[in-house]
């Protein structure tokens, strides 16, 4: 059977159709416009990127720390003028020796005398200085067994001290020889110590009164033998005791004593508020 072109020409259209739909066509390409002379470039973005230090930069430099406070300095004097610390030994006349607790025997500190030259008689008149600086706690006028004497304060805090501190022991029972009223409340830190002195036999009274201060080798009397002295000598008497203790008065094993004194008496020689120390140690030298 025959089909008619025409009829031909209508199976064809379909199929051309359908093979059109399936061609792949290459991409039609695009110039891109180049931009004239006188045209501005757009700007770039901006970067989103965060930005790395430069390793040139100056590190933080370290703060040394600041110095430790130190401890003021320790420093004594001789206690007699003209004489250096080191030549104290070649002047005692009678050494430290420490009774037992309660007793008021045999020798509660040192003699310190002066010589003529080339023998061994003692003589008055040589000034008697401070030891250490510190305050006037007593001042004695011419009262049994001590004489002239005064008796200066050195707190012990902050100062580093070059010599063993005792152990405070203030139960100690009174010496049986002693008359000990026991009346007199005496007032001062018991939470601080510090360090006392005694100077007795002196010549004079010191012009002075309790609280005043006192330089480390200032002059306040000379070598005397007032009170219980038998030549001229100066008695150092070293005590570490309550803060803050001042007194008005200090006498005893005489009928003139008052019970002020002599309250005074025993609790600054037996009744343990105040231990009784070598004065070699406190002054730095060695007998």
């Amino acid at each position: 059977m025959r089909t008619s072109p025409r009829l031909r020409n209508c199976y064809l259209l379909p199929v051309l159709l359908v093979l059109s739909a399936c061609l792949v066509l290459p991409p039609t390409s695009v110039d891109t416009p180049i931009p004239s002379a006188n045209q501005t470039p757009a700007p770039e973005p901006a970067s989103t990127e965060i930005p790395i230090p430069s390793k040139t930069l100056p590190l933080p430099t370290k703060t040394a720390p600041p110095p430790e406070p130190t401890d003021p300095v320790w420093t004594a004097c001789s206690p007699l003028a003209g004489f250096a610390l080191t030549d104290l030994p070649d002047h005692i006349t009678n050494p430290f020796a420490p009774p037992p607790p309660g007793s008021d025997e045999p020798h509660q500190g040192i003699d310190l005398s002066d010589f003529l030259p080339n023998t061994q008689i003692a003589i008055a008149g040589r000034p008697v200085q401070a030891a250490l600086a510190g305050q006037v706690a007593l001042v004695i006028s011419d009262r049994f067994p001590w004489g002239n004497a005064i008796l200066i304060e050195t707190p012990l805090e902050p100062l580093a001290v070059p010599f063993a501190l005792p152990t405070p022991f203030p139960e100690i029972p009174l010496h049986s020889n002693l008359t000990c009223p026991g009346e007199t409340a005496f007032e001062w830190n018991e939470k601080a110590r510090s360090l006392y002195i005694l100077y007795a036999h002196m010549q004079s009274a010191p012009s002075l009164q309790p609280g005043e201060g006192v330089a480390c080798g200032q002059e306040f009397s000379a070598i005397g033998n007032t009170g219980n002295a038998l030549n001229p000598h100066l008695h150092l008497e070293a005590r570490i005791g309550p803060a803050g203790a001042r007194f008005t008065g200090m006498a005893h094993y005489t009928s003139s004593a008052g019970i002020v004194e002599m309250d005074t008496y025993c609790t600054w020689r037996v009744s343990g508020w105040f231990q009784l120390i070598d004065p070699a140690g406190v002054l730095g030298y060695e007998e």
